[in-house]
Order: C-alpha cells, then sequence, then structure tokens
C-alpha cells in the first residue's frame, strides 16, 4: 500500500491543478473538429527452413493477417484508437486462429497534462537493439511477423503525463495485471520427461500491482530521462513445479514439471540522445534487483548492471547502426550445476549421485532449473559483452531497401544475422524476404533454438 498511494495521488490530483498553457509540440487549441479514420492492412507470409533430421526443406509458419486500426479525435480533448489483429494459419506448426487486440485506449488531454487508459505499448529507453530501460509492456520474442515492432505486446495500463515547462515532463504508469512476454523457447521440442507450464492469460491477481514514474529532460543539447520501475517484469522465470523420480526402468528417469513464473523487480534507469553534427548518439544504463533472492528461489534471476551505448549515421542513401551493450552481476556467485535444458543428462553420472548417501536429487533439479534461468538471463558469466549493427540503402527512390542486421555475443557467442530486402513496387504494397541466422556453442540459448528459429522468410502486405 505504501508503493500504491503516491501513485493514486498523483495520477487523481494533477489534472486538477495543473491549468497552464501547454508546449508546441502538443494539441493547438481550436482544433476542436471531429476527425476520425480507418486503415489497415491485409498480408500473407511464409517461412521456411531446413529438417536437422532429414535435411530437408519445410515450412515450418505460413499465415494470413487481417489488421484493421480506428482513430478519432476531437482535436483537443481526447484522442480514441484501436488496433485489432486477426491471424489464420499455421506457427511452428501448430494452427493458429485468432483474434489479438493489440492496443485500445483512451487518451484525454488538458492544457499542461494528458492521461491514457487501455491497451497500450510504452516503450521507454532509446536505444535501438537492447533496452534495459523498457519493462512496461511484454514482448513476442518468437513473432512470426516481416515487421520488427509486431514482437511489442499490449498491455492493460493507466498513463498520466504532466508538462510543467517546455524542458520537462513527468510520466506516471500504472498496471494494474500481470501479462507475461512470450519466450524465446516457447516452440523449443522438449525431452519426454520434461513438461513446461506456460503462461497463456492475464494474471489478475490483485498482489500483481507494477508502476513506474519517468522524468524527462529537454535540454538543449540533448534529451534525457530518469525512470524508475517497481513490479513484475514481463519476462518471467522458470520454477519447479513437480519432481517424480522414475526408478523403475533400466536406467532413473528425473520427470520435471517447470512454470513460469513471475517475480517482482526494482529497475532504476537511465538513458540520453544527443548529437554530434550527422550522428545521433544514445545511450542506457539501468541498475536492475530483485525483491527476492535467487538463492532462495530457482526462478529469480541475479541482481545486474545494464549499460548501452549507440549512434546511427546516415549519409545520402545509406544509414547506419551501431550499437554495444554489456552487463554485470554485483556479487556473482557461478552456478554448480548445468541446465536442465540445454544439455543431455548423463546417466551414468546420475546414478553415481544418487548412490551418493543423503543425496536430494529434487534440490539437484531444483539447482538444474536455477542455472537454466541464468542461461536464458545471460548470467552464467560474471560480465557480458555484445554487439550489433545494421546497415541498409535506399534505392530507386525508396522502393528497394536491401538492409543486414547482426547481432553478436562476445561471452555466450550467440549470434544473429538478418539480411533483408524490402521492395515497394506500388503504393501501399510491400514485398519483403529475408532469412534469420541463430547460432551458438553447444548448451547455449541460441543452440537450443536455433532449429525452429533459423528460416527463410516471405512476405506481402497491402495497406488500405
Amino acid at each position: 500500500m505504501n508503493n500504491i498511494l503516491p501513485v493514486a495521488v498523483f495520477f487523481f490530483m494533477f489534472p486538477v491543478f495543473c491549468n497552464a498553457q501547454d508546449d508546441s509540440t502538443r494539441v493547438i487549441p481550436g482544433e476542436n473538429s471531429n476527425k476520425g479514420m480507418i486503415y489497415g492492412f491485409v498480408r500473407a507470409g511464409l517461412y521456411g527452413g531446413m529438417d536437422d533430421v532429414d535435411n530437408k526443406p519445410y515450412i515450418s509458419s505460413a499465415f494470413s493477417d487481417f489488421g484493421i486500426r480506428a482513430e478519432s479525435s476531437d482535436g483537443m480533448r481526447y484522442k480514441l484508437f484501436a488496433d485489432l489483429r486477426f491471424r489464420y494459419g499455421t506457427e511452428f506448426l501448430k494452427p493458429v486462429n485468432n483474434f489479438d487486440l493489440r492496443e485500445a485506449y483512451i487518451r484525454l488531454t488538458g492544457k499542461r497534462w494528458d492521461a491514457t487508459a487501455g491497451q497500450q505499448i510504452i516503450k521507454w529507453g532509446r536505444t535501438d537493439f537492447t533496452n534495459p530501460v523498457s519493462k512496461l509492456s511484454p514482448r513476442n520474442f518468437v513473432s512470426r511477423s516481416p515487421d520488427r515492432d509486431d514482437m511489442d505486446m499490449g498491455n492493460l495500463m493507466l498513463n498520466f503525463r504532466w508538462y510543467p515547462a517546455s524542458v520537462l515532463s513527468i510520466e506516471a504508469v500504472a498496471i494494474p495485471y500481470y501479462r507475461s512476454s512470450v519466450l524465446l523457447i516457447d516452440p523449443l521440442p522438449l525431452p519426454d520427461y520434461v513438461t513446461i507450464n506456460e503462461i497463456n492469460s492475464l494474471i489478475t491477481d490483485k498482489k500483481m500491482f507494477t508502476y513506474g514514474a519517468r522524468a524527462n529532460i529537454h535540454a538543449a543539447w540533448a534529451d534525457m530521462s530518469l525512470s524508475w520501475f517497481d513490479g513484475y517484469d514481463p519476462m518471467p522465470g522458470t520454477r519447479l513445479s513437480g519432481f517424480n523420480l522414475d526408478m523403475s526402468g533400466s536406467v532413473p528417469v528425473p520427470y520435471t514439471e517447470l512454470t513460469m513464473t513471475p517475480y517482482k523487480i526494482r529497475n532504476f534507469g537511465f538513458d540520453f540522445e544527443t548529437t554530434a553534427g550527422s550522428v545521433g548518439l544514445r545511450g542506457e544504463a539501468t541498475y536492475l534487483w530483485p525483491y527476492e533472492s535467487y538463492k532462495t528461489y530457482e526462478y529469480v534471476p541475479l541482481r545486474e548492471v545494464n549499460w548501452v551505448a549507440g549512434l546511427d549515421w546516415t549519409t545520402g542513401d545509406w544509414r547506419l547502426i551501431l550499437e554495444y551493450s554489456g552487463k554485470t552481476m554485483p556479487g556473482f556467485v557461478p552456478s554448480a550445476v548445468d541446465p536442465v535444458l540445454g544439455s543431455e543428462p548423463d546417466y551414468a553420472e546420475l546414478a553415481a549421485l544418487l548412490a551418493t548417501p543423503g543425496f536430494d536429487m529434487e534440490e539437484y533439479v531444483r539447482e538444474q532449473v536455477g542455472a537454466f534461468n541464468r542461461l536464458y538471463n545471460y548470467q552464467m558469466e560474471k560480465t557480458y559483452h555484445s554487439a550489433g549493427f545494421r546497415i541498409e540503402k535506399e534505392m530507386s527512390y525508396g522502393k528497394v531497401t536491401p538492409s543486414l542486421f547482426t547481432l553478436y555475443n562476445f561471452t555466450s557467442r550467440d549470434l544473429i544475422i538478418m539480411p533483408e530486402l524490402i521492395i515497394k513496387p506500388a503504393d501501399g504494397l510491400t514485398i519483403s524476404a529475408g532469412y534469420d541466422f541463430y547460432s551458438g556453442r553447444k548448451g547455449s540459448l541460441f543452440d537450443m533454438v536455433d532449429e525452429f528459429m533459423n528460416c527463410i522468410r516471405v512476405g506481402v502486405r497491402v495497406d488500405f
């Protein structure tokens, strides 16, 4: 309650007291005519790969999308917006037939404030590839879409912003329920002895309340922000929820049930953006520490300090983005066991452990689950370093755009390479083709997912 009361006072009292003139980037008084529009798109997509068993090509995902957006505004006091998606087809060889209300919100605007309520996507931070500041909206890391922005998922939120001066804005966000990200391991084929219970809907427990606050400073030489997040990380952890050791066969089999479980964190962040001639510079830094300890709960991550620095440079038809990111874990202690996923069990070693007096097999598996969480969160080592770049060129007056994106983690040796070609032969028509390549050393995260994430993809989209 001590955390909730200040936020509640902030939301309900500021609209009463804030009555001065807005800054120039907001609505213009007098533009109060009702305006509305409906627009959308139809898209077809195809993802193909090679089967690791028989080395033959196959179609892993094929779908048809329909998206429609509607918005209405009086140009001064309110705005309504909705983004509805429908998909029919397959994803990772599983049938898909679903509606998704990606966003649907109402925004009320005063002279120096605005308040937005409903399903929203809010992204904090300013860097391109890695965003440790952004914790408000979940993401779908296995999204089958030519548009990378489709990875962002909406969340039910109340967002209040106050503009006391042209150089300062204050933002507060309240999230009453919990919606989980879709993890990169979601389509992972599991051994017969392992099951995972995913989070497939909102968790509406009253204890799941989350809030964030942010101060934006708009100086003449740079834009910068200080942010605070207190609540449940959209990225859940993996908890050992069931265990049974079957000794009936020739070798013992540890049947394991895993459940994706939210954990509560605090995340203090700083980000900035500025320019130096034709070069744009940006960066982020955060300190994240969970409420609970990984020593007690295997699904809770270690404390970590993150930093990101990037630049973008545009010259003529070329654009280049470079980014470096790193992280370190204060108080780091190496994991004593291997992850429960990512490596095959050594049954001879398992039999030897079971023969050891006082050995607790269930606790041993719990430690393996904790090691897997470390592997997924890149916390197996004390410090990590990674770098990435994206380069693209507009050709034929913007109708043809080839690009290349790559990201490499020097510590874990995980690698992503994504070449892409986008063609716009006519107004409203976009054709895209690309290749997604994931690679990692044996037992790493990308080594686990490369079979189903590596693919050739083709998409055709018509906007209306």
